[in-house]
This record gives structure tokens, C-alpha cells and sequence, in this order.
């Protein structure tokens, strides 16, 4: 049933030039033909222009290829971009990120639109408009910030990101008619940004590198560890994982198309992920996009090789047979009804084996049952999971399967030595991160001595805060130094239910009379023996007492989204957070005046060195002793050059790390606030920055919008 390498391109071109992988688009700069950009080097660009269109202006017909022009920046290209970024034409306009800077560049007009400083790098940029921003915008993805800009270069919004920014797209994901903005972060997240506000965040196992929108309620995307999968309104459809890694992912006609970094391209089923047909490039893939390349009013699958050379696919259609020819439904439910048949004849063969036994106790007992228990291990610093039967038959060996909980992948196996089989059998488990996880067993039960096992599945799921234990009340806690305050109206049956859903408690919480108004919780943090206080008070007010910034946010958008708040204000005092922050903001004033200096000392080397050059060759015509010493000057200044090239790239990096950590310590202040109050602090933070004011960046943290 499935086309493997049937399917032939539509259209095949060389570039001549090698191609970096994800940096490529395809734009109309007149308005009607469109030209592949990519980069091909360092700081080169070529542009590919099939259809009699011709380049000019600062791009310059390439030696290699008639049909490409080349453009030499004087700096790395790390993104590219393009689209209709200004409103009064509908001619794309080509997005160049370099590491520290965004250019807006017209190429028809061979004209600058903007030319604007990125602090926080550049990683990811897609121009597209969204929610409340009604105009076009190219939206610069950083390494902990997300902003977009108009065509004009101005600021029209910014938002921290705990995480590096690896894809983009705008979605409708909550159906209201409006596109949200959906971020692929690095930390493993997919992030709902709607009106500089994140409403959603999705937990994978993986950083997210490419987003795709699939129909008006789905989207696909790809994870560095080589897993793609696709969403319907949040809840995950399929996943498969692959040993290599998705470059991008792309709705083709009828199928979902991904494109590997091998060069491979497979069409699925965008309902189940089945594989529908596969080609293989001829060397490692460096893009796929979906575009009308060949100008005939239908799209193609634009594929690029890291080699240059261009291979279009038309679109992926059902293929139309008679009417003998099974439904897409009548193939599924045939292969459903194989594998049960496999199943039961397996099944039939090991009952047939167990009866024919000559050691009847070696048969199954019918009443075995496998039990499964999650319980929390101060002593060994994490969870165990115990799998026990109900009899005297042992478990030979489980499979753990669980999502982002192991360091070797998502699947532990184990199985103890003969004679160490036991009834019971533990799995430590050490949840890295506060995420809800599901955990799938297999385990093959049993007697010693036997030789067919029975599998018993089940799922166990792991609540969001696992990792935290109940304190004993013989443990005194010193008061805290670190909390965060808020009221909230609820009812305390409420409160223990959210409780009771989120950590892993050996028995519910219940009040011990209906009408108690107070609630005191202990907590024990299993990964650091760090303390967890929670009080919620008969007035309403809350006071979550922890060292950790991050986990108070964690707690406070759980609590929310149970609750279903909408806005929540809140006071907080972290001191190590605040020394941190006054750190990082003296860290990025130092490197943003030695900054400053080393470009000035860096323009008038190279404009003594300019002066320097032509007076050594004008000296070769009449002293001969004059040239050599002009030239070791002129070889001096390079050097110093160099190493003022490498202190600044020093410095950047320096820079770049100090703003994530101080992005990161503003996003988990705006995490202690929900709504409005969190935008809000948002929007103060980026004041404050900009004004270089420490003190109010403290204030906003403590207080939130001042």
C-alpha cells in the first residue's frame, strides 16, 4: 500500500552552490516571480531568478549560474525571511538575521527599510500579523525574547521566552477567529502567545525546530530527537520518532510532507502518520517549502539539497482506482483485524503450550492480577514505581515507556537476575521538570521457572508536581525568606482537590470538618531537599513559601488554569532572584560600554589601515625599504584587528548569556502574576531595560507593574 520512490519531480534544477540548511525562502521581490534565497556560505546569499527576472543593485550575477545573483553581507547569515512587510506594496521584502542584527531589505528597490540591533540575537524570523496586530510584522524569534517589528523598524511588541526561540508559526489555535502566535522553544515547550500573552504551553520531550499548520484545527511539528507528530486543538493525534531529525514539515495537498536532514521526504497520512509514498535525495536536505515555484497557479514541494540542487513534488493526491480498490477506512480496519488475529493465534499458542505442560503449576493462575504503585522516596531522592502481583508468580521483566523522564530515551527495561525474581519489582523514576507524564508498563509475569510469560499493560500517570513529598510533622521548617502572596476566592474543598491532582500523596487530603477556612502544607522537594510551604489563609490570602522562583510560577498558572482565573495579581520576594537580576543588569551595562569602545577602537584601525595601504604600494615604486615598513604596519594593525575581532565576539556571547538569564529571571516574574498583571509586567520590564533601571526592575519583580 505504500509508494516507496514511485513518485517523480515535477521540475529539477542545479544552483551550483551549496546550500546552509534552514536558511532558505522563496519571495515574489517583484510581486510575481518567485525566487529561491537561501544562504550559501558565511555572509553570501544567492538569490535564483528562473523566470527572466533580473537582480540588481547590490547582488551580482554569480560566475557559477546565469539564473543566480549573489549578495555579500559583512556578517553571518543566521535567518532568513521574507513577505509583504510594507503596506502600501505587495512586493516581499527579504528579513536578514545576523547574530546581533535584523536587516529589511528591498531587493527590487535595492533599498534598506530598516536596519535594526537584535541584543538577544537572532535565531528564527517569519513575517506574518496576528491577534491585535492587524498589520504585517516580521517577528525576530531570539534566545530568550520574541519582538515584532514594522516595516519601518519600530518596536510594536516583546515578550520574554524562558527558552531559545527555534520556530514560528501564527495559528488560530483556540478557534476565535484570530491567529495566535505558536513558538517552538528549545526548552521543550510549545508556546500559545496571544496578544503578548502566553495562554498555553504544551510540554514535548524534545526542542521544538519546526511548526507547520496543518488544517484550521491542526498543526504538525518536529523535535530535534527526531519525533514529528501532529496536534488537533491541543491534544496530540500521533507522534512517530525517527534515529534522524526533522528539517521541516509541511502540508502537501492531501498529506503531510516532512523532510529529513538525510534527505529524505516522506508524504503521511495526516490522520494516522502512515507512510503514504518516500523519495530520497541524492545528498543531506537543507529545505522544503510549499510554494508555486513554477508560476502555473498551483503549488509544489520545493526540495534543497546542502549540494544545491532543487527538486519540486506536486502535491500528494489519493490515487483514484476502481472501485475494487479498498477505502482508506476498509484498509484500516483490515490491518486492525490482522493484528488482532496475530495477537489471538500467539495467545491461542501459549495456552496450548501451558496445557500441554507436564508441570501444571507452571500454568497462569486465571485470578493473577498486576498491581502498580507510585509512591515518593525521600531516601533515594526520587519516585518509585512498584510493579507487584497478587500471587506467588514473579515479574520476569517490565518496560517503563515515559516521555522525557530518562536520560538514555523514553524507555527503561528492567529485568533482574534469575535468582533475584521477585512478586515485586521497583523503577526508580526522577522526573526532571514539574510536567504531568504517563507512564505505559509492560511486564511479563509469571513463575520462575517457566518458559511463556503473560504481558500485562497499563498506564500510570504522574502528577504535574510528582517530585514533592508530604514533610513529616516531626520536621520543623525555618521560615522562609523567599514567597509569593495572593488572594483568591475559593471554597477550601477546592484547594485540597487541586492538591490532591497535582501531588503525589500517599493518602487524599480531606478536611477534617466542612467548614474549616485554613489549609497549612509542607512540602519536601525530592531533587534538592528544598522546602515547600503552602498557607492559605481564612481571609483568602495565599502564601506559597519556596527558594525556587520558578516552581512559585509553576504553582501559581496550575492553580489558575483549576480555578479558571482570568486575572491574579500577586507580591513576591525573592532575594536570590533580585541579586541575580541586579547582577545580569550590571553584567549588560559593562558589556554594552566595552561594546561601545571596542567598535570605535575597531573603526579607526581599519580606517588607519586603509590610509596605510595604498601609501605601501606607492612606496614600492621608489623605496623599497619604506614599503617593507608600511607593510609590517599594515600587518600589525591586522593583527589587532583579529584579536578585537574575537574580544567583541567574546563580549556578544557574554552579552547574549547575560540577557537570557536576566529574560529568564522577567519571565518568571511575570509567571507569578496571571492576565492582565502579567502582561503588564511585561510591558514595565521592557521599559525599565531600556531606561537601564535596575531598582524599578526589582520593584516590578516585588510588586509587579509600578
Amino acid at each position: 500500500m505504500q509508494q516507496i520512490s514511485t513518485v517523480q519531480p515535477v521540475f529539477k534544477l542545479e544552483l551550483n552552490h551549496k546550500v546552509i540548511p534552514n536558511i532558505v525562502t522563496i519571495a515574489k521581490y517583484d510581486g510575481t516571480h518567485p525566487c529561491l534565497t537561501a544562504c550559501a556560505g558565511f555572509d553570501k546569499i544567492i538569490i535564483h531568478h528562473p523566470h527572466g527576472g533580473t537582480v540588481s543593485g547590490r547582488a551580482q550575477r554569480s560566475r557559477a549560474h546565469g539564473e543566480v545573483s549573489e549578495l555579500n553581507l559583512s556578517q553571518a547569515v543566521v535567518a532568513l525571511a521574507s513577505g509583504p512587510l510594507r503596506p502600501d506594496s505587495t512586493r516581499d521584502m527579504l528579513l536578514i538575521g545576523s547574530p546581533s542584527q535584523i536587516l529589511a531589505y528591498d531587493v527590487h528597490d535595492n533599498s534598506d527599510l530598516f536596519f535594526k540591533e537584535a541584543h538577544d540575537g537572532v535565531n528564527v524570523i517569519i513575517v506574518a500579523s496576528f491577534g491585535k496586530y492587524q498589520e504585517t510584522l516580521a517577528i525576530v524569534g531570539g534566545n530568550s525574547s520574541v519582538q515584532g517589528i514594522d516595516w519601518q523598524g519600530n518596536e510594536v511588541f516583546w515578550t520574554v521566552v524562558s527558552g531559545k526561540v527555534c520556530a514560528m508559526i501564527t495559528f488560530d489555535f483556540d478557534k476565535d477567529g484570530e491567529n495566535e502566535l505558536l513558538l517552538g522553544c528549545e526548552d521543550s515547550y510549545i508556546r500559545v502567545m496571544k496578544n503578548n500573552q502566553f495562554k498555553t504551553e504544551i510540554a514535548e520531550t524534545g526542542p521544538v525546530i519546526c511548526l507547520a499548520a496543518i488544517t484550521d484545527v491542526r498543526f504538525a511539528y518536529g523535535l530535534a530527537n527526531g519525533t514529528i507528530g501532529i496536534y488537533e486543538e491541543g491534544i496530540r493525534l500521533w507522534r512517530v520518532k525517527s534515529k534522524t531529525n526533522a528539517l521541516s514539515v509541511q502540508l502537501s495537498g492531501e498529506a503531510l510532507a516532512c523532510c529529513w536532514s538525510n534527505g529524505r521526504i516522506d508524504w503521511r497520512d495526516p490522520v494516522s502518520g502512515r507512510v503514504l509514498r518516500r523519495v530520497q535525495l541524492r545528498s543531506a536536505a537543507s529545505a522544503m517549502l510549499y510554494a508555486d515555484y513554477r508560476s502555473v497557479g498551483a503549488p509544489d514541494l520545493v526540495c534543497v539539497s546542502d549540494r544545491g540542487e532543487v527538486l519540486g513534488y506536486p502535491p500528494y493526491q489519493e490515487p483514484v482506482g476502481s472501485k475494487s480498490q479498498p477505502s482508506e477506512e476498509d484498509r484500516a480496519a483490515i490491518v486492525e483485524l490482522f493484528n488482532r488475529k496475530q495477537a489471538l493465534t500467539v495467545e491461542l499458542q501459549h495456552y496450548e503450550a501451558s496445557a500441554s505442560d507436564e508441570r501444571p503449576t507452571s500454568a497462569m493462575p486465571t485470578n493473577t492480577r498486576l498491581h502498580v504503585a507510585v509512591t515518593t522516596d525521600l531516601n533515594d531522592e526520587g519516585i518509585d514505581l512498584t510493579i507487584s502481583t497478587n500471587n506467588d508468580t514473579v515479574v520476569r521483566a517490565a518496560l517503563v515507556l515515559a516521555e522525557g523522564i530518562f536520560t538514555t530515551g523514553e524507555t527503561l527495561a528492567r529485568h533482574p537476575a534469575p535468582a533475584q525474581l521477585r512478586s515485586v519489582l521497583r523503577v526508580p523514576l526522577r522526573p526532571p521538570r514539574d510536567v504531568p507524564v504517563d507512564v505505559h508498563i509492560k511486564a511479563l509475569v509469571g513463575y520462575a521457572d517457566s518458559e511463556q510469560f503473560h504481558i500485562f499493560e497499563l498506564t500510570k500517570q504522574l502528577p504535574r508536581f510528582a517530585m514533592y513529598c508530604l514533610a513529616p510533622s516531626t520536621l520543623a521548617i525555618t521560615k522562609q525568606s523567599s514567597y509569593v502572596t495572593f488572594k483568591i476566592t475559593e471554597r477550601m474543598q477546592r484547594i485540597c482537590i487541586w492538591i490532591n491532582q497535582n501531588f503525589l500523596l500517599d493518602q487524599d487530603i480531606v478536611l477534617e470538618m466542612e467548614n474549616m477556612k485554613e489549609l497549612h502544607m509542607k512540602f519536601i522537594c525530592l531533587r534538592d531537599k528544598s522546602h515547600l510551604v503552602m498557607d492559605f489563609e481564612a481571609d483568602g490570602n495565599v502564601k506559597f513559601s519556596t527558594p525556587h522562583i520558578s516552581l512559585a510560577g509553576d504553582l501559581i498558572q496550575s492553580l489558575a488554569v483549576y480555578l479558571n482565573l482570568a486575572d491574579l495579581q500577586s507580591t513576591a520576594q525573592f532575594p536570590e532572584a533580585e541579586d541575580k537580576l541586579r547582577e545580569e543588569m550590571a553584567n549588560a551595562s559593562q558589556v554594552g560600554e566595552v561594546r561601545s569602545r571596542l567598535a570605535a577602537e575597531t573603526a579607526e584601525r581599519a580606517q588607519l589601515l586603509t590610509a596605510l595601504l595604498p601609501a605601501a604600494q606607492d612606496a614600492a615604486a621608489h623605496d623599497l625599504k619604506e614599503m617593507l615598513s608600511r607593510y609590517k604596519e599594515v600587518v600589525m594593525l591586522n593583527e589587532e584587528l583579529l584579536l578585537s575581532c574575537h574580544v567583541r565576539r567574546s563580549t556578544q556571547e557574554h552579552a547574549v548569556a547575560s540577557l537570557k538569564t536576566l529574560h529568564m529571571i522577567l519571565q518568571q516574574a511575570a509567571r507569578l502574576r496571571v492576565g492582565k498583571y502579567s502582561k503588564a509586567v511585561v510591558a514595565a520590564s521592557r521599559k525599565a531595560v531600556k531606561d537601564d533601571n535596575t531598582e524599578a526592575l526589582v520593584k516590578i519583580l516585588q510588586v509587579g507593574d509600578c
